[in-house]
């Protein structure tokens, strides 16, 4: 069997996985522009006002905000995709990814027992960029809830294991 062969299907939006507490749901898509380069001024002509977000810190209630991944790297991220023409823009490039992540909340983790069976990093990173699951994903706050960008060709894998982990 190959190891692209995998036979668990990717969550879909409202799918969800309960266990003791837990409440893991996949949320629907919003808009998504992966944006390298000049953050300030993408940020600023794309999204004005929006956040930039590091590891684990909080979500706005409402409206854009921007999930650093590298110095010069974010996921822009808006209620609604940009609709922005791809490529570059002056001193920075913009690429559609609405459908780059997965989108999963996981709620009921008061002690962060299961977060910190999941997570290589806990805090403190103005990245927000961490291993979750054993993949490169992006984590923040969202209320009580944390919130993780699983990049789509990991999705599956990363449900499943998640589904054992709530299980452990």
């Amino acid at each position: 069997m190959r190891e692209r062969d995998w036979s668990n299907p990717s969550p879909a939006p409202g799918d969800r996985i309960e266990a003791e507490g837990l409440v893991l749901s996949c949320l629907p898509p919003g808009g998504a522009a992966l944006v390298s380069g000049d953050l300030e001024a993408a940020i600023s002509a794309q999204a004005k006002g929006a956040p930039m977000i590091g590891l684990l810190a909080d979500l706005p209630a409402t409206g854009s905000f921007a999930l650093r991944i590298a110095r010069d790297r974010a996921l822009l991220c808006t209620p609604e995709p940009l609709g922005s023409e791809a490529g570059w823009h002056g001193g920075y490039a913009l690429s559609a990814a609405d459908d780059l992540y997965v989108m999963i909340d996981i709620a009921g983790d008061a002690d962060g027992t299961f977060l910190g069976s999941c997570m290589s990093a806990q805090a403190g990173s103005a990245s927000a960029m961490t291993l979750f699951a054993e993949k490169a994903c992006l984590v923040a706050r969202s209320g009580d809830a944390v919130r993780v960008w699983v990049p789509r060709p990991d999705a599956a894998e990363v449900w499943t294991r998640l589904g054992l982990l709530s299980r452990a």
